[in-house]
């Protein structure tokens, strides 16, 4: 269920017009109006991997591979669109041990991180467990999201240009004048749409149950503004 909430913003007035002025004469009025919508998501991006440490940059990636390759058979099982999903960061580097005598070289270390597009939210916390159990021990962040927020937003634009028509004509009636023709509609950034949840995963982190997410819901909001001119 959506709800709007509108507020309007007026942006600028110019000079009156004066008494004898019967056409538009440059004078204008702006006003930018604000509507949002509230909608649960129906998206969620999981970004997961694994990450290994070995002697060697051949044994680490090796050791690395295979796990990943576990994880991969994970996400088929499970049932994902390969459409959805995609390497997110993969990298070779160097490991370092810091002691009392400094940083020393320590093997190399491997991280390979993929990122899921779920288009089923409750499913999150199985997906994670999955994982999990698969061999992932690293973790990014879990993003929600509405699939369609532009098309829901609709209603806020037409409902912020009706709001901020309204304002104007206040506006207009006391300064003495009245609402001529559009000049111009502009759209501002819209906000909402991503909801981020972090979780960190142990190298041992196998769960004995699914962990529960909550994605919420999201608040989504458009600004337009509308300029008009003024005619006494």
């Amino acid at each position: 269920m959506f709800r709007a909430i509108v507020a309007a913003t007026i942006l600028a007035i110019t000079p009156a017009l004066p008494a004898h002025a019967d056409k538009d004469n440059g004078s204008r009025i702006s006003i930018t109006g604000t509507a949002s919508i509230t909608a649960k998501p129906d998206i969620a991006v999981v970004t997961a991997g694994v990450e290994s440490v070995a002697k060697t940059a051949r044994e680490a990636l090796t050791a690395n591979s295979n796990k990943m390759n576990a994880v991969f058979d994970a996400i088929r099982a499970l049932g994902i669109e390969e459409k959805d999903v995609g390497t997110a960061n993969f990298s070779i580097n160097q490991n370092w041990r810091h002691g009392p005598e400094g940083s020393q070289p320590d093997g190399y270390r491997v991280s390979n991180q993929v990122t899921l597009r779920l288009r089923d939210v409750s499913r999150v916390g199985d997906v994670l467990d999955a994982l999990t159990t698969a061999g992932v021990n690293q973790a990014g962040n879990i993003q929600f999201s509405v699939e369609n927020a532009d098309t829901l937003l609709d209603s806020a634009r037409t409902e912020a240009v009706h709001k901020a028509r309204a304002r104007a004509e206040l506006y207009a009636a006391a300064a003495g004048v009245e609402l001529g023709r559009v000049l111009e509609i502009s759209e501002g950034g819209m906000g909402g749409g991503v909801h981020p949840v972090f979780a960190r995963m142990g190298a041992a982190a196998a769960m004995e149950a699914a962990p529960p997410i909550a994605p919420g819901e999201q608040d989504l909001s458009v600004s337009v503004t509308v300029t008009w001119t003024l005619r006494k």
